[in-house]
């Protein structure tokens, strides 16, 4: 009798597919891989045949850019591992969309998957896991965390694909959040009360008000001298759903976690991510990094702990030149003076015949493009909001804060548009990007994300798509300090074809931007043939750029988490040697190296401190505080101006952006957020004007929020209260300002005179509230006039490069009514009761 259904010749025989190791003959091979897979491509095999020779290296980082069959290249090297019994192997995607995604696309070529990590076929390496991020990474992880009974799942292999695009959910993993309705809330708040006092009273006070906006870093050696008290306020929660993701990935390391209050919750925060907290993802022996073709990679070092040596000899195809085709173009450089209105009008225009995609920073941002959008999508609808375009037109989409993480092909996004800055979000990233602000490591993060973003819109090398880079802040950072020289090169090639196409948009109306990106949309042929020549013999650097000063934190992180203090602040010193002069990074990574010294000599760590301070004044205040310099009176106000304008703008072109990107911070706005912002262009104004500035709240923890000097002696003192919609002056900001005044009286002499400014929604005082005599306000309607004679400044001294002039400057200073001695007579108006 003959048996059905076995075959027993199969037995004895294995497939090519299931026994070669290299991966284009596996590739090969594969019986029932669909027909778009027919060939391989030649960057897929040479990716290949690097990685191939370099396979058993445990970190290794391998950069494609976007459509160059990325998917396919890392399921292939992960049945490369299965084949050699280096399984389990793991596939891991930025979210489970996109993990859906390679299973789909792992089905297409005949290889076998699973989103089980239960089981049996992944388990002993039969099929590739196919999962995301989160499933990983958190304190409940499937894969088992340090410390818990159960039996962790083992991985051999592991393949993480879009590394960049992954980093927003290990943050958030490592990352424990307290709202302010949460218990443990108060408990913290009452416990560092007296640490936070020292330093800000002001913003304490701010804190027990209500008043959102405000955020306070908890200082380091408060946390770690009240360890114990800290544990007994969170230990209780650690089951919660606020905390049970994340507790066991921290609570090992709570003592050298940063933490700071706001407003609305308490942020706590390693400096780097314990990820061998994942013991499973860290014992694995073969670790892959598959990225796009960014220009920074040291943050797979600081949160993954990747191997720098490995990670910084990337595995790439021998050319660059298999990027879609992109044309890029920043309006307020090829027509100066083009308003946010007249391009979001050409935008709603375009959109009746493309599907058109702009990315914002924020939920402020995209009210303004409310009126044209047919669709807006944060984080929650982003994937509904993404199948809609690739299904077909819905014409204008507007996605907040979404720079990674997406596919929009061919006619799900014709054009593509980025308004504004990408912008930090938690509390700790909001302090360090203040803190940062202008360093080389802020603007390179930004600048990745830029770049990020830019590469929604082109999925393949056959895909094409225009790119506008809006708004002055976007615009004046790719081209200061550098900016555009930290994009990959093949965007760079192509931000240079788009260079020569600015050049000659010069001089012609905003509407002939129309017929330019018309050309790239319907495939002019000579446009076709200059893009590609753009392109050609564009090759990937053959070192990866990984900052000395990442590598120096992650092993000071590892030495703290060892005990081993001196040891982490000594490697701390390196970084600080490999910032390389720039003052306020340097700040920054001293009060790093001074909270591991803490640990061991709180005496030297003080000392420290103070160092930090005064190369970054947006630092920790140190216990005994910080030394407040006078702000000297000025000479003459134009001629500073022109000292100051000459040093910061190398051409008029660059006045007008950068003033317009200063102005554009300038604006009331009740989101908290933007508070620091507009202090600090406030800050700025005074600077672009020709006064002496300096924001002493800011720098010292006390004093007015700006303070400046017009010369002769004279002073403004201005408290912001940009986020206002009360219809009066309430007692609280009455009060606030002349404490500030308190403060001038006790920090200058009776020969200094000062006027207290208040900018609020209103000049009229609520009934319980009283002004110091001689209060001027620069209410919101006085302000937008301000705004506009100091955009007429900018424009008249722009015209052939008079902002280098003193005398013209002066000219214009009376015109405008910017005049420091006039200034508070000029825009402000008296105080009133109802």
């Amino acid at each position: 009798m003959m048996m059905t259904g076995i075959d027993f010749g199969k037995l004895t025989k294995r497939s090519v597919a299931d026994s070669a190791t290299e991966p284009w003959r596996i590739f090969a091979a594969l019986p029932a891989r669909a027909p778009k897979y027919n060939r391989r491509w030649d960057g897929q095999t040479q990716v290949w045949e690097s990685w191939y020779e370099r396979r058993s290296e445990s970190d290794l980082l391998v950069k494609m850019n976007t459509g160059g069959g990325k998917t396919v290249v890392g399921l292939m090297m992960l049945k490369s591992c299965l084949n050699e019994g280096a399984g389990p192997a793991v596939y891991i995607t930025p979210d489970i969309y996109l993990a859906d995604q390679v299973r789909n696309e792992a089905k297409a070529l005949g290889i076998e998957t699973t989103d089980d990590p239960h089981s049996g076929r992944f388990q002993s390496g039969k099929a590739i896991l196919v999962t995301y991020i989160h499933k990983v990474i958190n304190g409940l992880s499937v894969f088992g965390v340090v410390g818990d009974t159960r039996q962790h799942i083992e991985m051999g292999s592991v393949l993480i694909d879009d590394t960049h695009a992954c980093l927003a959910t290990l943050e958030d993993r490592f990352t424990l959040v307290i709202s302010r309705g949460h218990a443990a809330y108060n408990e913290l708040a009452n416990l560092f009360d007296d640490a936070l006092r020292e330093q800000s009273p002001s913003v304490v006070r701010d804190l027990a008000e209500d008043v959102p906006g405000v955020a306070l870093r908890i200082p380091y050696w408060a946390w770690t001298d009240r360890r114990e008290k800290v544990l007994d306020a969170l230990h209780p929660h650690r089951g919660s759903d606020e905390f049970k993701f994340v507790w066991p990935l921290i609570s090992e390391v709570l003592h050298l976690c940063d933490a700071a209050i706001s407003y609305g919750e308490i942020e706590i925060k390693p400096p780097c991510p314990p990820i061998d907290r994942i013991p499973s993802l860290t014992a694995a022996r073969r670790r892959i990094y598959l990225t796009a073709t960014l220009a920074d990679d040291s943050v797979l070092v600081t949160h993954f702990d990747a191997a720098p040596a490995t990670i910084a000899t990337p595995i790439t195809p021998r050319t660059a030149d298999d990027l879609g085709d992109r044309m890029i173009l920043t309006p307020l450089e090829t027509h100066p003076g083009t308003t946010d209105e007249e391009v979001r009008d050409y935008l709603a225009e375009e959109a009746k015949r493309h599907n058109v995609v702009v990315i914002v920073p924020s939920r402020r941002r995209a009210a303004f493009w409310r009126g044209v959008a047919a669709a807006e999508h944060d984080s929650s609808t982003i994937h509904d909001g993404v199948s809609a375009l690739r299904a077909g037109h819905v014409g204008l989409v507007v996605l907040i804060n979404k720079y990674d993480g997406i596919d929009l092909p061919d006619d799900a996004c014709r054009i593509l548009a980025l308004d504004g800055l990408p912008e930090a979000y938690g509390v700790l990233d909001r302090l360090e990007a203040l803190a940062l602000n202008e360093s080389d490591a802020m603007i390179t993060r930004q600048i990745q994300r830029i770049e990020q973003g830019m590469g929604r819109g082109v999925r393949s090398n056959n895909d094409h798509c225009a790119v506008l880079l809006l708004g002055s802040k976007l615009t004046q950072r790719l081209h200061r300090t550098g900016g555009v020289t930290k994009f990959s090169p093949a965007t760079r090639a192509q931000l240079a074809l788009s260079d020569q196409v600015a050049d000659m948009l010069h001089g012609k109306p905003f509407s002939e931007i129309r017929s330019v990106i018309g050309k790239c949309l319907a495939r002019d042929q000579d446009w076709i043939e200059a893009s590609v020549d753009a392109l050609d013999d564009v090759t990937y650097p053959a070192t990866s750029t990984v900052s000395p000063i990442a590598v120096a934190e992650r092993e000071a992180f590892r030495l703290a988490e060892l005990g081993r203090y001196r040891d982490a602040h000594a490697k701390m010193r390196e970084a600080i040697t490999a910032a390389h002069g720039e003052q306020r990074h340097e700040g920054w990574l001293k009060q790093r190296a001074a909270g591991y010294l803490h640990l061991t000599d709180p005496a030297a760590a003080l000392q420290l401190q103070k160092s930090a301070q005064t190369d970054n004044k947006a630092v920790l205040r140190p216990r005994d505080g910080v030394e407040y310099h006078r702000l000297s009176s000025i000479a003459d106000q134009s001629r500073q101006a022109a000292e100051y304008l000459t040093e910061r703008y190398r051409n008029g072109n660059d006045l007008i952006i950068g003033v317009a990107a200063m102005l554009e911070d300038l604006v009331p706005d009740p989101d908290p957020v933007r508070v620091p912002y507009f202090e600090q262009a406030m800050h700025d104004l005074g600077l672009h004007l020709g006064l002496g500035a300096q924001r002493p709240e800011l720098d010292t923890k006390e004093g007015p929020d700006v303070l400046w000097s017009l010369g002769e002696l004279k002073y403004l003192v201005i408290e912001c209260k940009s986020g206002s919609t009360a219809e009066g002056i309430w007692r609280h900001d009455a009060e606030q300002l002349s404490h500030s005044m308190d403060w001038f009286d006790e920090k200058y002499d009776h020969t200094c005179t000062a006027t207290p400014i208040l900018i609020h929604n209103t000049h009229v005082l609520h009934k319980q509230a009283s002004a110091r005599p001689g209060t001027r306000v620069i209410t919101f309607v006085k302000l937008a006039t301000l705004r506009e004679a100091v955009t007429k400044y900018a424009a008249a001294l722009a015209a052939d490069n008079t902002y280098q002039d003193a005398d013209k400057i002066s000219a214009q200073l009376a015109t405008r009514g910017l005049n420091g001695k006039s200034f508070a007579q000029k825009w402000g108006v008296a105080s009133h009761k109802p």
